[in-house]
């Protein structure tokens, strides 16, 4: 048990909260603020989906101690097939409206299929990827768990970290050449290493509570200065025209880590109303936000985008808001959609 004023329920809604972030931040990646301060904005987003691995990780103890191991792993893999089939069908209809017949030809190729198997490559939605590389990852540590102990997985945590700057961002540097961001994007180079990072946070959450419970000035400006770093980074890489597509940078890895203790560290309740929603949210919503979010941002294309187009002022206002309105629009469809499950259950318990 820690000490002090180290709050379980507070550290929970501080991840809520942080889910909640994480989830709009993967919506701005997916539709961009307008130009260069969207563009740098952006690459501080990219701390979101590790932040998500290490959330997953650290309450894996917790998980496991429940035994809900197997439940986790069983929702997971109908999220990722329900998921998958939805994008099957919404990218196959929009396919035969643009007159492309072929579509389901080359989503049926063997090669996509072993994408798929191997890198976690959705042939339906990009995104998608995080599904199948988080199951893989529970799959993994649980076998892992059984046979030996996960802690033999953290010494690869570096290891694969570099693996992913060598072989993605920093890969024009280094090898003058760029790579598939496929091979790093996936469940070996990000879900394993961070998820372990989760976990490691809970196996040392006493350290670090002692550490950072009375130096909250230190973590943030901590974090200012990572953040000034990896914007930084990234205008040096465009500067020296060796900036590679793959999204992460050095500094992704410690803002993740240090926006993470900080929600580990945070005292926040749900007794605050702006807390609340958020934290609401992050615990029910989240998940259903990012597997749902494209969809919309695609129909926002098809429509307001072509709309607004014509005129170059309304267009840099869509720009500026576009974001905000898809992360509002998909949080009332998961609204609406959990409130039907909700009642259908009801509905099933008392007939």
């Amino acid at each position: 048990m820690l000490k002090g004023n180290y709050n379980l329920k507070s550290r929970a809604v501080g991840f809520d909260c942080l889910k909640c972030v994480c989830v709009f931040l993967i919506v701005c990646i997916h539709q961009p603020f307008l130009g260069e301060i969207g563009a740098y904005f952006t690459a501080l987003t990219r701390i979101a989906v590790p932040v998500f691995f290490m959330i997953t990780g650290y309450f894996y103890s917790v998980t496991v101690r429940k035994r809900h191991t197997n439940n986790q792993i069983i929702k997971i893999i109908k999220l990722t097939i329900g998921a998958n089939v939805f994008y099957f069908v919404w990218e196959g209809c929009l396919a035969l409206l643009r007159g492309n017949p072929s579509y389901f030809e080359e989503v049926s190729n063997i090669k996509v299929l072993i994408k798929f198997l191997v890198l976690n490559v959705s042939p339906f939605e990009g995104h998608l990827w995080y599904l199948s590389a988080i199951l893989y990852v529970l799959i993994i540590v649980k076998l892992v768990d059984r046979f030996w102990n996960r802690k033999v997985l953290w010494p690869f945590i570096p290891v694969l970290l570099i693996g992913d700057l060598c072989l993605g961002k920093y890969s024009l540097l280094l090898f003058g050449r760029e790579f598939p961001y496929t091979w790093v994007r996936n469940f070996l180079f990000v879900g394993i290493p961070y998820f372990c990072l989760g976990d490691l946070i809970y196996q040392r959450r006493d350290r670090i509570a002692m550490i950072f419970t009375k130096r909250k000035n230190l973590l943030l400006s901590l974090i200012a200065v990572i953040a000034l770093l990896n914007i930084g980074e990234r205008f040096i890489l465009v500067s020296t025209n060796v900036n590679a597509t793959r999204d992460h940078y050095i500094c992704t890895t410690f803002l993740a880590l240090l926006v993470f203790i900080l929600a580990q560290q945070s005292k926040v309740t749900d007794q605050n109303k702006v807390v609340d929603i958020l934290s609401t949210i992050g615990r029910k919503y989240s998940m259903l936000i990012y597997v749902i979010h494209p969809a919309f941002i695609t129909c926002f294309n098809l429509t307001i985008r072509k709309v607004v187009s014509r005129i170059q002022i309304l267009n840099s206002m869509y720009q500026v808001i576009a974001p905000m309105l898809v992360f509002i629009v998909a949080l009332a469809f998961a609204f609406a959609y959990e409130k039907i499950v909700r009642q259908r259950r009801i509905y099933l318990k008392r007939n």
